[in-house]
């Protein structure tokens, strides 16, 4: 998967090539995604959380809420920890967008069972760096089963 992070490129990236592995891109087409108001970007990308919990299993998703440039590498360091699924629920040109959908989504979701995020966080991380990395920006939850073999976390 390491091989795949270390030339990632979001404009022609192969989905298909990391289904397999446990990511999934559900980001909505720029074209669609420029006429919707913040409100239904929200509504939408919690939508998504929900659905990714009810898949894996309210009461035994273990899950995390995030933002990242490369997401496939980014799940290769959960992978690490045991993380099974990654789904892509947004993406932006706009760093201030998806920090802001991040904390509005951990605001919601941060006392539900098995989520890892703390309350009052989101829009921390590499991205906030003095030399970022470049867009586009994606939101993503991920997560595993608190019942499989390896502790996920």
């Amino acid at each position: 998967m390491l091989h795949l992070g270390a030339t990632f490129d979001a404009g022609s990236f192969d989905w298909d090539q990391v289904k397999g592995l446990g990511i999934s891109n559900l980001c909505t087409r720029a074209t669609a995604s420029s006429s919707m108001t913040c409100g239904k970007i929200l509504a939408l990308a919690t939508q998504r959380v929900v659905s990714f919990r009810e898949k894996l299993g309210i009461k035994l998703c273990i899950f995390k809420i995030g933002v990242t440039s490369n997401p496939v590498t980014r799940f290769a360091d959960y992978r690490e920890k045991a993380f099974t699924s990654m789904w892509l629920i947004w993406v932006s040109r706009s760093v201030d967008l998806v920090h802001m959908l991040e904390a509005s989504l951990i605001l919601q979701f941060h006392r539900e069972i098995g989520c890892q995020n703390k309350g009052g966080t989101g829009g921390e991380g590499c991205l906030n760096r003095s030399n970022p990395p470049s867009p586009p920006y994606f939101v993503y939850i991920t997560g595993g089963r608190a019942d499989q073999l390896r502790r996920v976390g």
